[in-house]
């Protein structure tokens, strides 16, 4: 009788992963939207399924609760882990999904932060100018406001530097006016392109930014702000 109830559980369970992560009319979707679960370091899991009419990210934690944290619907299924949740950075008590608004280029993405043991979200972060991958540096760096919920205009003379586990934020000042000058000077859609390739060295974060037009010079002339990321890490 054990036997016959295993059997009939992994029936069960075969016909019902199938039916979440198959779709006759195109089969192709199963070559690149993976089913298998990603776990984190608490056990908890994430996992894709989809059918022909769309997909959804699950988190799933230790003790088997489920939710559904980010779905595309119908005509983008084809889309997932390229539009929407495309990849995760796990913290110690979070974990940090990228976010993709657009599949290919060239809008910031933004970033949508988790809680690793209810799957709850904790913060929308919206986007950034540096995003750690280091869980003993959990720190997120935006300029403060800067979001596509168009609820607020972004404040383009102050940073938000945001340690991810303590779920805590700080504020520190840029020289006024400098980001906006290099976002008309240089006709950018985003503030975020102001901003050079983040660099991290000793755990000290260089932010270089350009208010010129760097079309026009021969040299960029950056300006240079240095964070400490171990004084908002600790």
């Amino acid at each position: 009788m054990r036997l016959l109830l295993l059997a009939l559980w992994l029936f069960i369970s075969v016909v019902a992963y199938g039916q979440d992560c198959h779709c006759d009319k195109d089969t192709m979707l199963k070559e690149y939207i993976s089913c298998q679960p990603k776990y984190l370091d608490n056990k908890s899991k994430l996992y894709w399924r989809f059918n022909c009419d769309s997909s959804w990210l699950t988190f799933e934690n230790s003790k088997g609760h489920r939710k559904t944290i980010f779905s595309l619907g119908e005509g983008l299924v084809s889309l997932t882990t390229r539009l929407g949740h495309v990849s995760f950075t796990e913290f110690k008590t979070v974990f940090l999904y990228t976010n993709k608004v657009i599949s290919g280029c060239c809008d910031p993405d933004d970033y949508y932060l988790y809680d690793k043991t209810s799957g709850n979200l904790v913060k929308y972060l919206g986007r950034a100018v540096y995003v750690s991958e280091d869980s003993s540096l959990p720190i997120v760096v935006s300029i403060t406001k800067s979001n596509y919920r168009r609820t607020s205009e972004p404040d383009l003379n102050t940073l938000t530097i945001y340690n991810l586990d303590k779920r805590k934020e700080y504020k520190i000042q840029i020289p006024k006016g400098d980001i906006a000058k290099g976002v008309k000077n240089n006709n950018f859609l985003f503030p975020e392109y102001v901003f050079d390739t983040p660099l991290v060295s000793n755990g000290k974060l260089t932010l270089r930014y350009f208010t010129q037009d760097y079309r026009k010079t021969k040299q960029v002339n950056y300006r240079t702000i240095i964070i400490d990321l171990k004084k908002y890490s600790s």
